[in-house]
């Protein structure tokens, strides 16, 4: 495992076209591929991989093959084909919405058929080329792979539904892409939501993965994660191999993210696909960005920025945390290139930049002109903030420290001193980004950190005699705790970057691996052996990762929910268990929370995009769910006339409570359907 194995296949030998087979090594690849492929079709989950991977790879490898100049590393071109999959079909739904339009199911299918037969004799060319069998590395990371997919699927082998809150707004709003066809800003008629400033990318990509594989939403959702969770691996070993060159760091990031650190596999027990997704993104702009300062070839430069401002786009419409933390990354890249360039090709490129701010701002104009209706122009009348505290603003420690979180953390800072020691740009890029993260999600700490700053300018502006330089010393020394109070951001709670710290702290520690690595063979091999063992080894470790706290619903609910969509009509009412949740809003306690996204029922307690839309309708939902609660703590609250008054037609109950059928047995109702626990009650009028 050397730093020449990872290189790119070149399809030129000594200036001369390499003679290619009907079946080289490439093509042989691309069948069992094929047959791999057709083997898991044949089962509806394997289905949903299969349609959310081809949204992700057919449109990127299509678009990425026609950039000029020499092709990256495979692994980066993975990394860049998801990126610009996450891109394009949501501006696809983004500027068909916006003209008025919907992408129907049959242009879906016959998009997807053509861009199925396009993609095949694509690669079917391509790989013509390619007779170098798999090298060691390439081996040794596959395997990580390999046994990172099975641990995914392990991970959510008893769930019958994804977990937590995230998972149904999520699929109300897959729900509603996948009915309209348009993005999914408008919730009517399920919820009184218009035009909901929530980022949609990752909603429209699932819609159009589920009305390719068919089956039910909850297993479409869970799969199509775990397979955006598996992808982890692969651009974290991408974004290793991008900084520090080198195979080993690739493989090791990839079992710090696969098998080892619990983020991101713990985020199944959230339901996270949207940060996942983000995540992806951000790692194929980072990709872009970094070629795009290091290639001399000015048409590969075209080729990159283009690149450049097609993913950050999608990264806006995908997750709008994740598009600053992708900010912070290519702010630090571009920072430890500047120290070895002009003032003149410093100005040049970031005129450049500015293009792509420009260019971000014109792909993805109705996105952001809906932020600044709905978010921005009200927090500049005082209508609403865009600052918090409290316990959203503080760190959670048992997140910062969750699992085997202080080893990955000994072990990133243990590979950052060894990346310094060596002078490796890396780390000062890696080591940039974590604290600008520190500062995006803490923003109290610049004015400690710009005095700190104001005095190394100021000392070297009199030393070397630079009076204009010694007032900005002065200015940022006037920028202190005792003059400046910066507060906590809603939009980056310190939370979301302590979960999303697993991609540079994989890269340090895959770094820090590759500059010890020994040069004999043999004690390669058993490097590369011991790398498989410590990821078999961390498999086992995570195994149960799922939070049996953030289970809300079971087989059992599945089961009601087909009752409930073939016995019930449309526009029933249901009564349904709630918890207490954000300041803002009441969650469900059971399965019957799903009752909205997979029947389109109304529910007494709806999902949390609520908080969006109608003031009136979110200020009667909470009344109602607090009276629920309420009845869980033993608060005398007349049941019959809560539901004679909010017109309900059915009650969902369960042992989760606080409905629970014991509870509602008392009461006269009829028990209309039971089966596992779950008890349905029909109110029938007098």
């Amino acid at each position: 495992m050397n730093g020449r194995e990872f290189q790119p296949v070149s399809t030129t030998v000594g200036g001369k076209q390499l003679t290619t087979s009907r079946l080289s090594a490439g093509r042989r690849w691309l069948l069992s591929g094929l047959v791999i492929g057709l083997l898991v079709a044949m089962t509806p989950t394997g289905r949903a991989v299969l349609a959310t991977a081809f949204w992700l790879i057919a449109p990127g490898y299509l678009i990425e093959r026609y950039l000029p100049g020499a092709r990256p590393h495979w692994l980066l071109r993975i990394a860049l084909w998801v990126g610009i999959g996450l891109s394009i079909l949501p501006l696809v739904y983004l500027w068909t919405t916006a003209i008025g339009g919907a992408v129907t199911p049959s242009l879906l299918i016959g998009g997807a058929f053509l861009l199925a037969i396009s993609t095949g004799v694509a690669a079917w060319h391509d790989l013509a080329a390619v007779h170098d069998r798999p090298s060691t590395a390439t081996w040794v990371l596959l395997t990580v792979l390999v046994i990172t997919a099975g641990l995914r699927a392990v991970q959510i082998a008893d769930l019958a539904f994804p977990p937590w809150v995230d998972s149904v707004h999520h699929a109300l709003m897959i729900r509603v892409a996948a009915e309209t066809g348009r993005v999914p800003w408008t919730l009517t008629p399920y919820l009184p939501v218009v035009d909901m400033p929530y980022h949609w990318g990752y909603h429209v990509l699932i819609a159009a993965a589920w009305q390719l594989s068919g089956g039910e939403l909850p297993d479409v959702m869970l799969w199509s994660g775990q397979f955006l969770n598996w992808l982890q691996s692969v651009t974290a070993a991408a974004l290793a191999l991008l900084y520090w060159r080198r195979p080993v760091a690739a493989s090791v990031a990839a079992v710090i993210v696969g098998c080892i650190s619990w983020m991101p596999a713990y985020y199944v027990s959230w339901g996270r696909y949207t940060q996942l997704s983000g995540l992806l993104l951000l790692v194929g702009l980072a990709i872009s960005w970094h070629y795009w300062l290091h290639t001399g070839d000015r048409r590969e430069r075209i080729g990159w920025l283009a690149l450049i401002i097609l993913t950050a786009t999608g990264l806006s419409l995908v997750h709008m945390r994740v598009f600053v933390f992708g900010g912070a990354l290519i702010a630090a890249d571009s920072l430890v290139w500047c120290m070895r360039q002009s003032r003149r090709t410093i100005s040049i490129y970031a005129g450049l930049a500015g293009l792509v701010g420009v260019g971000v701002a014109l792909l993805a104009a109705p996105w952001w002109w809906l932020i600044l209706r709905r978010i921005l122009l009200p927090a500049a009348v005082g209508e609403q903030s865009l600052t918090t505290g409290g316990s959203y603003a503080r760190l959670s420690y048992d997140l910062m420290w969750i699992g085997p979180n202080e080893w990955v953390v000994a072990l990133a800072l243990l590979g950052a001193l060894l990346g310094v020691a060596r002078r490796q740009r890396a780390t000062t890029i890696l080591t940039l980004w974590v604290g600008g993260l520190v500062v995006l999600t803490n923003p109290w700490l610049i004015s400690f950190v710009l005095p700190s700053v104001g005095v190394i300018v100021l000392i070297g502006s009199v030393v070397q005699r630079r009076w204009r330089w010694a007032g900005i010393g002065l200015l940022l020394l006037a920028i202190n705790p005792a003059t400046v109070h910066l507060p906590f951001l809603w939009l980056l709670p310190v939370d979301i970057a302590a979960i999303s710290l697993f991609l540079p702290l994989s890269s340090l520690i895959g770094g820090g691996t590759a500059l010890i690595w020994p040069s004999r063979r043999w004690l390669q091999i058993g490097g590369a052996c011991a790398l498989i063992g410590v990821a078999l080894w961390g498999a086992q470790q995570q195994r149960n990762i799922v939070n049996p706290i953030t289970v809300l619903a079971t087989t059992d609910d599945r089961v009601a929910m087909r009752w409930i969509g073939e016995h019930t009509p449309t526009d029933a009412r249901f009564l349904i268990n709630a918890a207490p949740w954000l300041p803002t809003i009441e969650r469900g306690n059971d399965g019957g929370w799903w009752i909205t996204p997979l029947t389109g029922r109304w529910t007494s307690t709806p999902p949390v995009l609520i908080t969006y839309g109608d003031p009136t309708a979110l200020r009667v939902a909470r009344q109602l769910s607090q009276q629920v609660i309420a009845i869980g703590n033993g608060q005398p609250i007349d049941l019959v006339q809560l539901i004679t008054d909010a017109q309900i037609d059915y009650i969902y109950t369960s042992p989760a409570g606080p409905l629970t059928p014991a509870q509602i047995a008392g009461l006269g109702y009829e028990p209309v359907y039971t089966q596992g626990g779950v008890v349905i009650y029909q109110v029938r009028a007098p």
